[in-house]
């Protein structure tokens, strides 16, 4: 998603309705069966949504930056949160009831499409998530997975230059694929020059190859 969707009135109206809170890195915004009360809007920074499994392993379901929602579970009232939250860096959020939202959608019509279109991008994702379980492989997954975290060119994502400031065991956890495995899908990539890793970050060197491995196996062509 580039650039935000609401507009300057819009996120001043979010201000005063709301209330602005500050997540150091590591801090928890809420916990799966939480009370869902308050929808949270990503000023800066950027929050990492996961579920914890019966395994007691966690699997990330999305990374979320500025200018975007998360906590769309209180848009239902009375319900509990589904999933965890929880601070990348330090994270700037305006946290507000729908309730007291809602009451200006009559004067400020675009704020109604604006809120559909920011869980569009949501579902958008989680189709391409599940769409990456059923038709890739594990090369095909970790490239998929990388070509859409580094878009946009983000500040607050950390993504600056196609650059992913993620270790070997955060794409792990974010593609529930083995750190063995996700080691030796990015070596390969990095032989053949499609990317170069460091210490905690990898940087997209040659994307339209990363696309052309996704695209092929998504045709049926294989690896």
């Amino acid at each position: 998603m580039k650039g935000r969707i609401f507009t300057p009135e819009e996120e001043a109206l979010l201000r005063k309705v709301g209330v602005m809170v500050t997540v150091q890195p590591g801090g928890v915004v809420y916990l799966k069966g939480d009370p869902a009360d308050r929808v949270y809007y990503i000023l800066k920074g950027r929050v990492r949504i996961f579920e914890n499994l019966y395994s007691g392993r966690e699997v990330t379901l999305d990374v979320v930056g500025a200018g975007r929602i998360f906590g769309e579970s209180a848009f239902v009232e009375r319900g509990t949160r589904p999933t965890c939250v929880q601070a990348v860096n330090q994270v700037t959020l305006i946290s507000f009831r729908m309730a007291d939202v809602v009451l200006y959608f009559g004067t400020m019509p675009g704020l109604a499409l604006h809120f559909l279109q920011l869980c569009s991008v949501t579902m958008d994702y989680l189709v391409e998530r599940m769409e990456e379980q059923c038709l890739l492989d594990r090369y095909g997954k970790v490239a998929s997975y990388i070509l859409n975290r580094t878009v946009p060119d983000s500040e607050d994502m950390g993504t600056e230059g196609g650059v992913l400031p993620y270790t070997h065991e955060d794409l792990s956890v974010s593609l529930g694929l083995n750190r063995s495995t996700v080691t030796q899908v990015l070596k390969r990539f990095q032989e053949q020059g499609l990317v170069d890793r460091g210490y905690g970050f990898l940087r997209v060197l040659d994307r339209q190859a990363l696309e052309a491995v996704v695209e092929g196996q998504k045709n049926g062509d294989g690896p």
